[in-house]
């Protein structure tokens, strides 16, 4: 049975003032291209987790663009948004990890109003109050390091501890941690982080982790499940509203991938500078069992009908 917390304790919800705005524009007018835009900061990087998909694309091969040549780039996308002051809204600086070049995220952030690094948290978390940070952690210990390495979660653990930033962990959920939720969200919401985000191993051809990691659409449904329930007991420390978790359930999901939102409105870059497409998964990625949470944080906040009657529940919880 499923064990509750007795006395959650409530998180704040920071919402930056543009941010509302944004969001309250999605809502009315539907996701313009170049929402969004996505730059694998570098090929490099300490670990070798095995559900990784980037060096299963050949990244790792190319040459980096260098931290004029990403400043040069900005520079241009920023030309082409005239009118509009930023080319994108939100920029997630990824890789590889990013922060092994630290500087191409210092001098490029300033081109986007809302900036995401998202980091293993092995390395420490520069000072930026204005970036969000999203650490990945894959379960309890012992889980975690049976895919990310041994001593990477104290570690990780360690560097999240920063109350004076915006720190979120994320959970990508697979067969071998989906059995730790629950023990996992007890532990992080004894410490200084945010928010935890939940989602899913995105199938990668050629990634020989697959077989012991992919759920089926029915085990992820399962899943799904727990984490609503969950929601309910923690309310905004899980991060994503209920509707974009309804969404990944094998009766909607393919309704959301057919025609993502993201893989139209978002630019993505390689560490090279190119282009990469169709998202920051990649060209290996199976789209039909995509298990990346933005394609459906994307269409949740579009959904007018699911948006309203989540604004309804939370108004009968309060009152209640």
């Amino acid at each position: 049975m499923l064990r509750l917390p007795h006395a959650p304790r409530p998180r704040p919800v920071e919402r930056a003032r543009l941010g509302r705005l944004v969001k309250a524009g999605f809502f009315a007018f539907g996701i313009p291209d170049h929402s969004f835009c996505s730059v694998d900061v570098t090929a490099r990087c300490p670990l070798r987790c095995e559900h990784c998909y980037f060096f299963e694309q050949g990244y790792d091969k190319r040459d980096e663009l260098s931290v004029e040549g990403w400043v040069a780039l900005m520079e241009r996308l920023k030309r082409e948004a005239w009118p509009r002051p930023y080319y994108a809204f939100q920029c997630s600086w990824v890789g590889g990890e990013p922060l092994v070049r630290r500087e191409v995220v210092e001098r490029c952030r300033r081109y986007f109003p809302y900036n995401i690094v998202v980091t293993s948290g092995t390395i420490p978390l520069p000072s930026w109050p204005d970036v969000h940070f999203f650490i990945s952690i894959d379960g309890t210990e012992e889980v975690h390091e049976s895919i990310r390495g041994k001593g990477t979660y104290a570690r990780s653990k360690a560097h999240a501890d920063r109350p004076d930033l915006n720190v979120m962990v994320t959970y990508c959920v697979n067969r071998r941690n989906a059995h730790c939720i629950e023990e996992f969200i007890r532990e992080w919401d004894a410490t200084s982080v945010r928010h935890v985000m939940f989602e899913f191993h995105t199938p990668i051809r050629g990634l020989q982790a697959d077989g012991d990691l992919a759920l089926t659409l029915a085990e992820r449904d399962s899943v799904l499940d727990e984490l609503l329930e969950l929601k309910e007991a923690y309310g905004h420390f899980i991060l994503a509203p209920p509707r974009a978790y309804r969404l990944m359930k094998r009766d909607a999901c393919r309704s959301v991938t057919d025609a993502c939102i993201y893989r139209r409105a978002a630019a993505v870059f390689g560490p090279d500078g190119e282009r990469k497409t169709p998202c920051m998964l990649g060209p290996k990625a199976d789209c039909d069992r995509c298990g990346c949470i933005i394609p459906f944080i994307t269409r949740a906040q579009v959904d007018r009908r699911e948006v309203l009657r989540d604004v309804v529940g939370d108004l009968r919880r309060a009152l209640l």
